[in-house]
């Protein structure tokens, strides 16, 4: 019988030799597989699907207020008292010159605010194609949202003709200035070889950058890969750390596979260990 593997000796069987990627992909459905029996269910979730809402939007965290960027929120609030007001036709139109001239004279936040109002028909005919041309003006200046915002319209196709490649691209820009939802997308492209070449190992490090910003989606996604050693050696510490942070945002899977780890924990020293690792790993997430 093959050994039980990752630290503590708990949850994932090895199998002796890996002969080659395809034997590799076998070796982990099996391993998923195993998981999916033992928790007694029929699959486990896996969150992949790309975030496509456009920003401002809240990101997703584990702390008990809801967290906004400064950046957004002057952005969110540019957008809310022009397009609010442009609900009324007279004031509307005036707030909406208004807007206008401050997006064409180069001001980054209200052409995000712009290509909001064309994307979603908000006091004026929408637009997707205006849309783009107003996020691709502010996404110039380096605005993250707009960035992130270009990349959802490239991976959906709205707008513009679908291209997951200039769609990867685009969040790869977010990413490196810090969107967390850019940060998630970047992952799941590269997890499923979407607009860029598969890596697994860089997936890891997208999902471990969003999820030490607060993302329970990320946070779940890490535990699962580190409880199947998918991209990284099996690790039954690190899984329960990341899932403990995901069930404790609330995530249902997340909580069945972290309460899974820990009954299989049989000594006292490796809870000990579970518990330490998961509340040192609490005390990096940034809120």
């Amino acid at each position: 019988m093959p050994a039980k593997g990752g630290t503590g000796g708990v949850l994932i069987w090895r199998l002796a030799l890996e002969q080659s990627s395809r034997d590799g992909k076998r070796l982990r459905r099996a391993k998923l597989q195993t998981l999916n029996s033992k928790l007694q269910i029929r699959t486990l979730p896996r969150y992949g699907k790309v975030l496509t809402q456009r920003a401002p939007r809240r990101v997703l965290r584990n702390a008990g207020t809801p967290h906004y960027s400064p950046a957004i929120v002057k952005t969110l609030l540019l957008t809310l008292l022009i397009l609010t007001t442009a609900c009324f036709a007279q004031q509307g139109a005036a707030d909406f010159k208004a807007l206008e001239k401050k997006a064409s004279d180069g001001d980054a936040e209200a052409q995000i605010a712009l290509g909001l109002a064309y994307d979603v028909g908000r006091g004026v005919e929408q637009d997707r194609r205006k849309a783009v041309e107003w996020f691709q003006k502010a996404a110039a200046q380096g605005a993250a949202e707009a960035q992130f915002n270009l990349g959802t319209m490239y991976a959906r196709g709205t707008g513009v003709e679908k291209n997951e490649t200039k769609a990867f691209a685009w969040f790869e820009k977010a990413a490196e200035q810090g969107s967390v939802d850019a940060q998630f997308n970047l992952a799941n492209m590269y997890k499923e070889g979407r607009g860029t070449e598969k890596n697994l190992s860089r997936a890891i490090t997208w999902y471990d950058r969003a999820g030490i910003h607060g993302m329970t989606r990320a946070q779940y996604n890490l535990g699962l890969m580190y409880a199947a050693g998918e991209g990284v050696p099996a690790n039954s510490v690190k899984a329960y750390a990341w899932l403990s942070l995901a069930a404790a945002d609330g995530d249902p899977a997340a909580k069945k596979l972290a309460d899974f780890i820990w009954s299989k924990t049989t000594t006292e020293a490796q809870k000990e260990t579970l518990k330490k690792v998961a509340a040192d790993l609490a005390t990096k997430i940034k809120k």
